[in-house]
């Protein structure tokens, strides 16, 4: 039951954190708005993961968060250089 709950709370989360990856004004806003939804869904793995008993999703959680921290790295040096490659 609290694990549901807790599925819900993240689901309306991450919901939050696109909007904020799609709609922010300035570059900046929009990594923000990736990172909090990498790490929203990597929180959803892990706690669907714990709610089902399955161990794998774990290691498909830590893929995940290793994959999102290199795309916040590149796109940060993205913004960095100001756009140029």
């Amino acid at each position: 039951m609290f694990l549901d709950v807790v599925l819900l709370v993240l689901a309306l989360l991450s919901l939050a954190s696109a909007s904020i990856m799609l709609t922010g004004p300035t570059m900046s806003d929009r990594l923000l708005g990736f990172n909090l939804l990498a790490s929203k869904l990597t929180m959803l793995v892990i706690v669907y993961a714990l709610k089902q008993q399955i161990p794998f999703y774990l290691d498909i959680a830590l893929v995940f968060s290793l994959v999102g921290f290199i795309g916040v790295i590149f796109i940060g040096n993205f913004i960095l250089k100001k756009g140029r490659i």
